[in-house]
């Protein structure tokens, strides 16, 4: 069986006061198979346009919770995604902070502090992994991703939820950006999530235990619009 968190990144994201949760069609929300079962919940908060995040558990034998997060349109700044993903007796924990200039990281208010923390995270990996190769040159390093015990499932995902926090922190406390800055970085953007879309595994799985109708929705109309 795979081993499951007691409270998962919905339950988490909800009990942190600066988020809004966003009403969404409930045919989209809650997707329903006779072994597999899809979760999306998306809210909105201070200096933040939206963080969607996609749960899919299938046969019992996987589980897939996905988080991407997307700064005010106003404002250049990292966007924040995670992959918590299970199968028996294996849990990956994947955190990444994506821009696509990564040489003046130093200019975003607390970012050296939320990658101190993520560095102090990594203590519970037992294997740290490399970013995915079609994304590497398009994250900023960091130190929080890679295997965990099963044991583990909980703080791995509290975890998540805390660097999200000081992610936030941040982000609240980031000045509006120059049209200049907006314009390179939307273009990156947008380049940048079509990328994700076709190349990562999250849609593929989506699409074989849920359909291919409801993944292409999540994915083209809410995790990547």
């Amino acid at each position: 069986m795979v081993p499951l968190p007691l409270h998962n990144m919905s339950y988490l994201l909800n009990q942190q006061g600066s988020l809004l949760k966003t009403e969404i069609p409930k045919k989209i929300s809650d997707r329903n198979r006779i072994v597999s079962k899809g979760t999306l919940n998306v809210w909105k908060g201070n200096h933040l346009d939206k963080l969607v995040q996609l749960t899919v558990k299938g046969l019992h034998m996987y589980y897939y919770d996905f988080g991407i997060a997307y700064p005010s349109k106003s404002i250049a700044y990292p966007i924040f995604f995670y992959q918590i993903i299970s199968a028996p007796k294996r849990v990956l924990v994947v955190v990444h902070y994506a821009f696509y200039n990564k040489q003046n990281i130093e200019a975003f208010h607390g970012f050296e502090e939320l990658l101190r923390l993520d560095t102090e995270y990594s203590d519970m990996l037992i294997k740290g992994f490399e970013p995915q190769s079609f994304i590497v040159e398009d994250v900023i390093p960091n130190a929080f991703n890679g295997l965990v015990r099963t044991t583990e499932i909980d703080k791995a995902h509290e975890r998540v939820s805390a660097l999200f926090e000081k992610w936030h922190e941040g982000l609240k406390a980031a000045p509006n950006s120059t049209e200049e800055e907006l314009g390179a970085y939307h273009q990156w953007l947008t380049s940048f999530k079509q990328k994700f879309y076709k190349e990562d595994y999250g849609y593929t799985a989506a699409k074989r235990f849920l359909g291919e109708k409801w993944a292409k929705e999540v994915f083209k109309e809410y995790l990547f619009s």
